[in-house]
């Protein structure tokens, strides 16, 4: 009677065994078969994912070869968020700096540089600093938006320019009294954009964009830095309106990939007053923003 029971009991305990160590396998195969599908969505790594089911992690140690199955939860590699700047929903915010170079056009075509008016590029800065929100509308299709405020440098190719302010325009004068060091117009502006974009790629990361962009002026004023007759360094400087249009509007071009983006502005408006006598100039600004 003994022996039966014993032999009873060892058959039950090899039964649970048995059946605990298939349980086991079934739920590790259907653990892996779960996180195989996620992996394979194609799906970009700063997607929220947590509406999946995770699972803790499980490590099988053999002789010499460690085997590691964890959920997508402790496995995802998020070093390249690439799409960060542009959400997959909803709506992001950034603070962004843009810092470009500016020019104007006259009838078309750069002014030549025996205007007096011509400019030298490189030393001609924009530096604005905005507060942008990216909305995703549909699928690959965004919004850029937001507003911020700009400070714009058109620095004259001749140094020895003086802009007067006359009552009825401008006038541009070559003083022949001076060493010119530095001739310039500054004005500044809070601006407004909206440019439609559309992200291309797995995770978004090449984008074009489209728009328009207003400012309102703040401010303008001309400053000189030259060496008087006497050899002495002087400065200049006159805070006035000049007759500068105190708005401004224009379309807006941008292209970025990954975290770089550049951006070309075209004023459709002209940078002095209409009713006024002075050259009818156009300003164009391209820049990269951080």
């Amino acid at each position: 009677m003994k022996t039966t029971f014993k032999i009873t009991s060892l058959i039950m305990l090899v039964a649970c065994l048995v059946s605990t160590k298939t349980y086991a396998q079934n739920g590790l195969t259907d653990d892996l078969s779960i996180t195989s599908s996620v992996l394979q969505k194609g799906l970009s790594p700063s997607l929220n994912l947590s509406e999946y089911k995770a699972y803790p992690s499980l490590r099988i140690e053999k002789e010499e070869t460690p085997v590691t199955v964890s959920s997508y939860k402790t496995r995802w590699d998020r070093r390249y968020d690439i799409d960060k700047y542009y959400p997959r929903r909803g709506t992001s915010n950034f603070v962004n700096v843009y810092l470009g170079l500016n020019n104007w056009l006259e009838d078309g075509d750069l002014p030549n540089s025996d205007k007096l008016y011509s400019l030298i590029p490189i030393n001609s800065w924009y530096l604005g600093v905005n507060f942008d929100n990216v909305t995703n509308v549909l699928g690959p299709l965004y919004l850029d938006w937001g507003i911020g405020a700009s400070l714009m440098d058109y620095a004259f190719e001749n140094t020895r320019v003086e802009v007067i302010k006359q009552p009825d325009g401008i006038a541009f004068q070559e003083r022949a009294d001076i060493t010119g060091r530095k001739s310039k117009i500054n004005v500044g502006y809070l601006n407004v954009h909206f440019v439609p974009t559309i992200s291309f790629g797995r995770y978004r990361d090449f984008r074009v964009g489209f728009g328009v962009y207003g400012g309102y002026r703040i401010l303008s004023n001309t400053k000189m830095k030259f060496d008087d007759a006497n050899g002495d360094k002087q400065k200049e400087k006159q805070n006035d309106s000049l007759h500068l249009n105190s708005f401004k509007y224009g379309f807006r071009a941008m292209v970025g990939w990954d975290f770089f983006d550049m951006f070309f502005n075209y004023d459709l408006t002209e940078f002095f007053d209409e009713d006024v006598n002075a050259p009818r100039l156009t300003p164009v600004t391209f820049g990269i923003v951080f």
